[in-house]
């Protein structure tokens, strides 16, 4: 259980130092997030905007960050040739939980930073509800896709196999995302978008704890 926890922590700190030295994924996010958020911006008045069409534009958005985020990770292990290294050094346990919670902290900034940017430019309101329904999604986008990063990381094209992959996965989440979002919009409080935050973590767990199962006959065959 110690060598299992160390191991745990040395990838979690070896994740934090590799962005760290890969600043170019950094910028192309932040690149896609400011662009992407100025065109909708330029494209639709704020004020011509009802909560739902606002919501959407902020998932889709969103979903296209997130992908951009999730894979980068084992991307950066097959692209550096570490991963034969890491296989034969860490318990694959700490290898999926460890790159999971990077994955999810990172998508989580990520989308923090787009409700900044989009408060920013009067596309929403600032409204912390607004903030935690993107969170929410953001935690459980991250969380249902990681075995998928690891899947695809050997793929050419892998960024675009990856979102076409993701997507189905991901769609439950994006309708309970877009809900949450546009009642939070229309002014709603935590109680009325408590019940979609609940489902997306819920199906979050469940898909993580049968990603953790699998993770180890994907791993073996990486």
């Amino acid at each position: 259980m110690i060598v299992w926890h160390s191991a745990l922590w040395a990838i979690l700190r070896k994740e934090v130092l590799s962005l760290r030295r890969t600043r170019h994924w950094v910028a192309a996010e932040a690149y896609f997030v400011v662009g992407a958020v100025l065109v909708v911006l330029f494209a639709f008045p704020p004020l011509a905007l009802d909560a739902d069409v606002r919501a959407g534009l902020v998932w889709v958005v969103l979903y296209f960050a997130a992908m951009m985020t999730v894979a980068r990770s084992y991307t950066l292990e097959q692209d550096r040739g570490t991963l034969l290294y890491l296989m034969h050094t860490a318990p694959s346990d700490a290898v999926y939980w460890g790159k999971l919670a990077s994955a999810i902290v990172w998508v989580m900034a990520v989308g923090l930073s787009q409700w900044l940017l989009m408060t920013l430019a009067g596309l929403i309101p600032f409204a912390v509800a607004v903030a935690v329904a993107m969170l929410a999604g953001c935690a459980a986008i991250g969380g249902a896709t990681s075995l998928l990063a690891a899947i695809v990381a050997a793929t050419q094209m892998r960024g675009w196999v990856f979102a076409a992959i993701a997507f189905p996965i991901v769609l439950p989440i994006l309708f309970l995302g877009v809900e949450s979002v546009a009642t939070a919009l229309a002014g709603g409080g935590f109680g009325a978008i408590a019940p979609e935050l609940g489902i997306m973590l819920l199906y979050m767990l469940m898909v993580s704890i049968v990603a953790w199962w699998l993770f180890p006959f994907v791993w073996s065959q990486s």
